[in-house]
């Protein structure tokens, strides 16, 4: 459920209002006021809009992205039943979201993004990984694609 006036991720709170029927404006800003905003006819686009912006921002900033990129795939996964959904600031940030046969992870200390299968035989291979300071945001709709997946 998308709440107004709520933090989104990490540290960025969205708001949004209805302009025009079914027209909206939708902003996320930071705890330092920097925002990311756009307009659209379609609130679920606009709000993936001004996440990609805040991860451009927050990249080009050079800030640590470990909980952005939890809070932006749980925000994109909310719908799925999840087994697993675990951030550990005392891992380095490290995290791991899990369903069943795929998980997401972050090695915090190694900076390394997987997305994982798990075969019959119950061992887990590496379909995707990538440096997170090399991530795109493109990258993370296309692991949110593939998490959805069920093949």
């Amino acid at each position: 459920m998308i709440r107004n006036n709520a933090e989104l991720v990490d540290k960025w709170t969205l708001r949004f209002d209805e302009v025009s029927n079914n027209v909206y404006t939708v902003e996320l800003t930071d705890k330092f006021g920097r925002k990311s905003g756009t307009t659209d006819h379609d609130l679920c686009r606009a709000i993936e809009t001004c996440i990609s912006y805040a991860f451009d921002i927050e990249k080009q900033l050079g800030n640590p992205l470990n909980k952005f990129t939890y809070d932006t795939f749980k925000y994109f996964l909310a719908e799925q039943k999840l087994l697993v959904d675990n951030y550990s600031d005392k891992d380095f940030g490290s995290w791991i979201i899990e369903k069943n046969l795929k998980r997401i992870m972050l090695d915090g200390r190694d900076f390394l993004l997987t997305l994982q299968s798990q075969s019959k035989t119950s061992s887990w291979t590496d379909d995707f990984t990538i440096e997170l300071t090399e991530l795109t945001f493109t990258q993370i709709n296309e692991l949110k694609d593939k998490f959805k997946n069920d093949n």
